[in-house]
């Protein structure tokens, strides 16, 4: 069954890369007024300030916009299993010895991440495609979504890395939009974003291993979620989502 949902945009393409802009815009503005002010702030505290400002933006223009997106959807626990694992394998070998102080700064800032992001892109942007099938709404929605993240290099992080960055979050956003058109609510997708994130930074890994399970985790994520799609009708017929 499928559920139905509010008329999408008349211009799919159009309505995404203009929400794709909108943030993207909105990163690099936050950057630069946050050098502008503080010009001597660690670009860490810089991202953060601007995730969290990013992330009310995020929970208010939905609640005022698309207000049916918070609620639409299901848990699915069943589908959530490898995500789960996914994310969580980089505390296997347990949790960095860190202050307080920095493991707050950690969660706070990629929970607001997760929201920020799955609101924007699993929400708007991927419901701006709903007259796509599902399978080109994933894989364009997540390809604008990795491409968003060149913005990182405003604040001072490493061209190289941040392209392989891209590639790994179009991946990675794939798994997480296939998990969204077959009916699971975006809450459970933030979590795992945050949860994915969080673990990266504080599980107590070798920077190989950190590397590894990243890779991994986003090829694993990229065949996951291309395995969900494929139950999706080829022809276009179940555009309307969430599938369930």
């Amino acid at each position: 069954m499928i559920e139905t949902q509010t008329a999408a945009p008349a211009r799919p393409l159009k309505a995404a890369l203009t929400l794709t802009g909108i943030t993207a815009g909105l990163t690099i503005a936050a950057a630069l007024v946050i050098q502008w002010l503080a010009p001597g702030m660690e670009p860490m505290q810089q991202r953060f300030i601007a995730v969290l400002a990013l992330a009310a933006f995020a929970v208010i223009t939905v609640a005022v916009t698309r207000r049916d997106l918070l609620t639409s959807g299901r848990l699915h626990p069943v589908l959530l299993i490898l995500p789960l694992l996914v994310s969580l394998a980089p505390f296997a070998g347990g949790i960095k010895d860190i202050s307080p102080q920095a493991g707050t700064t950690v969660v706070i800032g990629y929970l607001a991440t997760g929201v920020y992001e799955e609101l924007w892109f699993r929400g708007l942007v991927l419901n701006s495609l709903a007259q796509w099938t599902p399978v080109k709404a994933a894989l364009v929605s997540s390809t604008l979504f990795g491409l968003t993240h060149l913005s990182n290099i405003a604040f001072g992080a490493n061209p190289a890395i941040t392209a392989a960055q891209v590639i790994g979050a179009t991946c990675f956003g794939i798994g997480l939009a296939a998990l969204r058109l077959r009916g699971v609510s975006l809450w459970p997708l933030i979590i795992i974003h945050a949860l994915t994130d969080i673990a990266l930074q504080v599980g107590d890994v070798t920077s190989t291993w950190r590397w590894i399970l990243m890779i991994g985790g986003d090829i694993i994520l990229l065949a996951y979620g291309l395995r969900i799609l494929r139950k999706a009708s080829p022809t276009g017929e179940d555009h309307l989502w969430p599938m369930v």
